[in-house]
């Protein structure tokens, strides 16, 4: 009777480790099945907005792509698996934060067409056009300038377009009484004698005006700037050639640069993070710097080491 009793037992038992098995397989299975697709697997993930013409090495180093993880279910199936696979190649257009980084959205840079227009990005929500003016060494900064830089536009011998408006300078000014001779002008007329200093002025036309390009030199765009080998120095080369500087203005803008003669520009180099500030007409009943002690020098009576 108990070995009957001990056989009963074992049965139970096998039967209940083999029921436990059974309803432990159905319920791993029914798990994966609901859960499989929330798998996080690894992808690349746009961090930070890629430019059009962005090389994959540069994103990469500039983590604006950084690898990430997404549940399996959203996974594309032509997301890259490495950023080998995008090494070499060019951002195809922008691409926003948070895509994750496929196959298609990286080319051969020599399937990617990148035109002069693409880098005329709107100012204030305003059209920009490019124009180019000519100047030589010294009217362009000794050609130091670089495409990108920022420059303050003058127009000189004002007094001699002064009276018959924007002409060649050949046709010369109305005389002025006598009286009104020594008076400054408003820049309407030109009132300089010839036994004055200032018989005629450069003023100020346009400030902080930036450089699209120097000759046919253009401003770099993302992942066009090259790098020279470790340990290599890089030789500077003048920016400045033929003198052919195209700017980037509004198109009211360029029919005023347009309507200036060539040989009037003169161009001064400022910082990027210059200010425009309305500028004086020059006055010339006024004393030179030198010669006012609230002045002295260029950048005032304590000079340019002063607080």
């Amino acid at each position: 009777m108990g070995s009957r009793r001990t056989l009963i037992t074992i049965a139970a038992l096998a039967v209940g480790a083999m029921a436990v098995f059974l309803i432990y397989g159905y319920v791993s299975s029914v798990k994966d099945e609901a859960f499989g697709d929330a798998e996080r697997v690894k992808v690349f993930v746009v961090k930070q907005t890629v430019p059009k013409g962005t090389y994959g090495e540069e994103a990469s180093a500039s983590t604006l792509v950084a690898e990430d993880e997404i549940p399996k279910r959203f996974w594309p199936e032509n997301a890259i698996r490495s950023l080998d696979d995008i090494a070499g190649k060019v951002a195809v257009g922008d691409l926003a934060v948070n895509q994750v980084v496929t196959t298609d959205m990286f080319a051969d840079p020599s399937t990617v067409q990148t035109t002069f227009s693409d880098r005329l990005e709107k100012i204030n929500d305003e059209d920009q056009v490019a124009i180019t003016i000519q100047v030589d060494q010294v009217r362009g900064v000794a050609g130091l300038l670089q495409p990108g830089d920022f420059v303050n536009i003058m127009a000189t011998q004002v007094c001699e377009l002064a009276g018959d408006g924007l002409n060649d300078g050949s046709t010369p000014a109305p005389e002025q009484p006598a009286d009104e001779a020594t008076e400054p002008s408003s820049g309407a007329d030109c009132l300089y004698g010839d036994d004055v200093l200032f018989g005629s002025q450069a003023r100020y036309i346009y400030q902080k005006v930036q450089i699209l390009a120097i000759d046919q030199t253009p401003v770099q765009l993302p992942g066009e700037a090259t790098t020279a080998a470790e340990g290599e120095a890089v030789a500077a080369e003048p920016a400045l050639s033929s003198g052919l500087i195209t700017l980037i203005v509004p198109a009211r803008a360029a029919q005023v640069v347009a309507s200036i003669e060539p040989e009037r520009f003169y161009l001064t180099l400022v910082p990027r993070d210059y200010e425009p500030v309305p500028q004086e007409v020059i006055d010339p009943t006024e004393p030179f710097a030198a010669e006012d002690p609230d002045a002295l020098t260029p950048y005032g009576p304590d000079g340019p080491g002063g607080e």
